[in-house]
């Protein structure tokens, strides 16, 4: 039977032939799918926003980093002196 036939056949039966067409063509998703994929999306945001968190917790640490290599090495520079 060729798919149009079924879709014919399917819309005939009235709002639940049409409905069934809309699940089967995927326009129409189970309550419980939905429900997944927001859980599944709340979780991917947490992770997103812990990966930033993490992100800029690493940027800090080498800026201070940083710094502290800097004044070690102006105070290296300075202790030198002129007659060394």
């Amino acid at each position: 039977m060729p798919d149009s036939a079924l879709i014919s056949i399917l819309t005939s039966a009235g709002v639940a032939g049409v409905f069934c067409v809309l699940f089967v063509t995927g326009l129409v998703y189970p309550r419980a799918v939905v429900a997944d994929l927001k859980a599944e999306l709340t979780e991917l945001k947490q992770a997103l926003e812990a990966e930033r968190d993490r992100a800029n917790t690493a940027v800090a640490a080498t800026s201070t980093t940083r710094d502290i290599l800097a004044a070690i090495q102006l105070g290296q520079h300075l202790g030198a002196g002129p007659d060394q």
